[in-house]
């Protein structure tokens, strides 16, 4: 005979075994530690904003286990997760956008305001920290024939699973990407499940579910892509991806002219899948450091920015020139 699956509230209960982390969790929802002991004990039971944010706050250890166990009581609640979401951005953070964009110097300016746009996309974009990664994908300078074949993922943020910081697992994408489509169109796309089959074309990362893009403009030509990616099937409503394409307009004022470029110019190719592709982007670093030694040999002066420029256009090469499987 199978044993029954526990029921959320004894979940609770080992949830809030230590006094700490039962004060933590009462004082995260505003309530009590008798009224979270009622509800461990199935004396009372939360309202709806009390479970909403339950599941937001609990150790991310115990938060699909407790989901499950939620939804045989309340068959709604991963409904009640997905509408809770700010669907306007604040007059005070495009105050905030504007005011980095002309105060701050422009080595910086795109750092400081990517940082800024991703962290606030994240936060309403998942507010209850189901599990998200947006990451702004960037066009490569065009090759010798004038055309843009790649893009380059150069910033991004996560709630888990992933991690809150995602340029490490930066990578190049091709026309085998959504990021990719959505580039060479010129128009926004989301897919509902990327487990199943699909017109669009993507390839499904890890913990990815369901995923949006939007194109990035400035004056008519196109910087790049915003990418986002969910732990939930069909996350990208209307409604989401209308704030999607309000936090890539915001981005575009991260960029300089010179890095966006008429559609026309865009021919993207195929680039080789990740685990592919990693082994080759962790020679960056020892291949930057080679390229400034080699140009101070030379007695030439090369800045850090230059000599990182000219190896990820190395990169890109090899990659390009690189088969999709292994021992093709």
């Amino acid at each position: 005979m199978s044993m029954s699956a526990p029921s959320w509230q004894s979940i609770l209960q080992q949830i809030i075994k230590t006094p700490p982390e039962r004060q933590r969790l009462a004082t995260a929802l505003g309530v009590t530690t008798m009224t979270l002991n009622r509800w461990a004990n199935e004396n009372s039971q939360p309202q709806r904003p009390h479970l909403i944010r339950l599941v937001q706050v609990v150790p991310p250890l115990h938060r699909n286990e407790l989901m499950a166990a939620l939804e045989e009581n309340y068959p709604d609640l991963r409904s009640w997760l997905k509408d809770d979401s700010a669907d306007q951005i604040s007059t005070e953070f495009f105050a905030q956008v504007l005011s980095v964009r002309t105060t701050t110097i422009d080595s910086l300016r795109f750092w400081h305001i990517t940082d800024l746009v991703l962290r606030q996309a994240l936060e309403q974009l998942d507010p209850n920290k189901l599990g998200m990664s947006i990451t702004l994908a960037q066009c490569m300078p065009p090759s010798e024939d004038g055309k843009i074949r790649t893009l380059r993922e150069r910033a991004g943020k996560g709630t888990l699973p992933w991690t809150s910081d995602l340029e490490h697992l930066a990578l190049f994408l091709g026309m085998e990407s959504l990021a990719g489509f959505v580039i060479e169109s010129g128009r926004p796309a989301s897919v509902e499940d990327l487990s199943k089959d699909r017109l669009l074309p993507a390839y499904q990362t890890d913990h990815e579910v369901s995923a949006g893009a939007h194109p990035i403009w400035f004056g008519g030509r196109i910087a790049g892509c915003l990418l986002a990616s969910s732990t939930q099937k069909s996350y990208f409503t209307q409604q989401r991806m209308l704030l999607l394409e309000a936090f890539s307009n915001l981005i575009s004022l991260a960029f300089d002219p010179t890095d966006c470029y008429p559609l026309s110019m865009i021919s993207l190719k195929l680039v080789p899948k990740p685990e592919i592709q990693r082994p080759i982007l962790s020679t960056f670093r020892q291949r930057t450091f080679r390229k400034s030694f080699e140009a101070a040999q030379r007695q030439e002066r090369i800045s850090n920015v230059e000599a990182e420029q000219l190896v990820w256009k190395e990169l890109e090469e090899i990659l390009l020139h690189t088969p999709d499987e292994p021992g093709a």
